[in-house]
């Protein structure tokens, strides 16, 4: 199952393969600079950082229609800005990563892209 839908990139690059490849590499590289930055706030427990960084990547996420991984943003965001437990928190962030990697992984396979 796709995790990921290029529909919305496709109207807007209007059908053109390289612009849409290239597209989806410049989203691998967000994604993963999104997870690395995430990652290195939590272990700060700067979750101000964290939920301004899940607030900014959204809009990203709507347009390759990636609705499960926006879901997993968006939850991580609510969590942090009702400053819910740690373990609740851990439980979140580590379903966000284990997503983002899963679309992060697709589109690599699906548009070749091996320098990330």
């Amino acid at each position: 199952m796709k995790l990921y839908n290029l529909q919305l990139v496709e109207k807007m690059c209007r059908g053109n393969q390289e612009q849409i490849a290239k597209m989806a590499e410049v989203f691998v590289e967000q994604i993963i600079d999104a997870i690395n930055e995430i990652e290195a706030a939590y272990t700060e427990k700067d979750f101000i950082k964290i939920v301004r960084l899940s607030h900014k990547i959204k809009p990203t996420l709507a347009y390759f229609g990636t609705d499960q991984l926006a879901e997993e943003f968006l939850l991580t965001e609510d969590l942090l800005s009702n400053e819910i437990t740690a373990p609740e928190v851990d439980m979140k962030i580590a379903s966000l990563k284990l997503i983002a990697q899963e679309v992060v992984d697709q589109m690599k396979n699906d548009f070749n892209i091996t320098n990330t």
